[in-house]
């Protein structure tokens, strides 16, 4: 089972953690997550689903930035400051802050990393 982001932290530019805070990844819904980026990708490890996983290795996802069409910062009303990371039509990420402040902060300088590696 994996428990944690699988980078090393020299490779890593960013990681967040969100531990009670919600991410949809890939159509599946997590209570708590962690976010690695690297040169090159993006790293989610989504930690508890609702639903039932067979195989717990559907919870990591790894994310060329190749890959990645759009990504939008907002604030949510009811969910607090969001990052949607869209890759295709059911494969989109979006996680977030559920109104913590810190996180909220976090997840803003996430998405100005990744703006900067996408351009």
């Amino acid at each position: 089972m994996v428990d944690r982001i699988m980078v090393g932290d020299d490779q890593l530019r960013a990681k967040v953690k969100g531990e009670r805070a919600g991410a949809d990844v890939a159509g599946m819904q997590y209570i708590g997550y962690e976010v690695g980026l690297t040169k090159h990708s993006v790293h989610v490890l989504g930690k508890q689903c609702n639903a039932d996983i067979a195989d717990e290795d559907f919870r990591y996802m790894v994310v060329p930035i190749d890959s990645i069409r759009a990504v939008k910062l907002s604030d949510v009303k009811d969910r607090g400051r969001t990052i949607e990371v869209h890759l295709g039509e059911d494969d989109d990420i979006v996680l977030h802050s559920e109104g913590q402040r810190t996180l909220g902060e976090n997840l803003k300088r996430l998405f100005l990393l990744l703006s900067r590696l996408l351009s």
